[in-house]
């Protein structure tokens, strides 16, 4: 006779206890999101700074070979009625007379591994009075400079958007970038670029060296951030100027701390989209121009990354004290600045 086989029954869950098992991994999950978004954001925050790095090392590389810093546009137009000499953002459409040559961004081609961009722009430079409207123009496509997409430009927080800059001014097809120059605290002129206590180390025209950054290089930025457009129904995004990497004016590459970074105050630039919902307010600024000015922007939670004359990349809060951030954007004011 067999033997009988005893023992307690088994049990499964509940449907309540499951429901409560889901119910704490969701928890969990809920809780561990954030710390992955953080920890991704932490390292794309990184390898922004490093690329700001690599342009500041570029800088200092250009600075020892030359003696001085590029000038942020080389900007020769006569003067126009209120525009003065040197002040005029539009040039001359491709025409013969003598208007905006290179941007500081094309003049650092050379130390930041694009010599063969630099030996295109030479070529043109060469060739034009006028430079930048040949650097996306089809006459160059043998031979391209700004419609050329740059690794190095980019911060990898920033929405991809590999839509180019086509304005109708001859400047057809120039790629987008993040990284801007500082021209201070002041605008866009070279009323503002030769005061020390208003100017950064960059410029209309005018070129700076170490020694004429009497405040130190440790405080005075180099660099920051910058957005671009995204795709969107407010305007042809493709019209907006501002973070086009091989274009010297107000918005396109270079910025000033006249404002706060991230501010909600507008920019005002020389052909934008007013688009306060992907953070670029702006007001079309004309004449004059030295009025011109552009804020530090980024995706960035909370701030920007920026890097200093000195070559070191700090981060800097969108809280930042204003005159505080006005004094690090002039060279010479004799200001004495704490922590920020």
């Amino acid at each position: 006779m067999m033997g009988r086989i005893s023992g307690k029954p088994r049990r499964g869950f509940t449907l309540v206890e499951l429901l409560v098992v889901i119910a704490i991994i969701g928890v969990l999950v809920a809780l561990l999101l954030p710390a992955v978004q953080s920890a991704r954001e932490a390292s794309r925050r990184m390898a922004c700074g490093n690329k700001l790095r690599q342009l500041c090392l570029g800088l200092h590389n250009y600075e020892s070979s030359f003696g001085i810093f590029p000038t942020g546009s080389i900007n020769a137009s006569p003067a126009n009625g209120a525009i003065a000499a040197g002040d005029d953002p539009n040039g001359r459409n491709g025409g013969g007379a003598i208007g905006i040559g290179a941007p500081w961004s094309a003049m650092l081609l050379a130390y930041i591994e694009q010599p063969a961009l630099h030996a295109n722009f030479m070529k043109i430079a060469g060739e034009r009075p006028e430079v930048v409207d040949w650097f996306g123009n089809a006459t160059y496509a043998a031979t391209p400079v700004g419609d050329r997409h740059l690794p190095l430009m980019d911060c990898p927080s920033h929405p991809m958007n590999t839509e180019a800059l086509e304005n109708g001014t001859g400047m057809e097809h120039l790629a987008r970038g993040n990284y801007c120059a500082s021209y201070g605290k002041g605008g866009y002129g070279q009323v503002n670029t030769r005061d020390p206590a208003i100017g950064g180390i960059f410029g209309n025209h005018y070129r700076i060296g170490m020694k004429d950054v009497t405040d130190g290089l440790s405080n005075t930025l180099a660099f920051s951030e910058l957005k671009y457009r995204q795709k969107g129904p407010a305007g042809p995004s493709f019209q907006d100027t501002r973070g086009t990497w091989a274009y010297g004016v107000m918005g396109a590459n270079i910025f000033s701390t006249r404002f706060g970074p991230n501010s909600a105050q507008s920019d005002g630039v020389w052909g934008c989209r007013h688009t306060p919902q992907e953070g670029m307010p702006c007001v079309q600024a004309g004449t004059p121009y030295e009025n011109l000015w552009a804020s530090a922007r980024g995706y960035h939670p909370s701030g920007v990354q920026t890097c200093l004359a000195d070559g070191s990349v700090r981060f800097v809060s969108n809280n930042i004290n204003l005159l505080t951030w006005q004094d690090l954007g002039s060279r010479g004011g004799g200001e004495t600045l704490g922590d920020f």
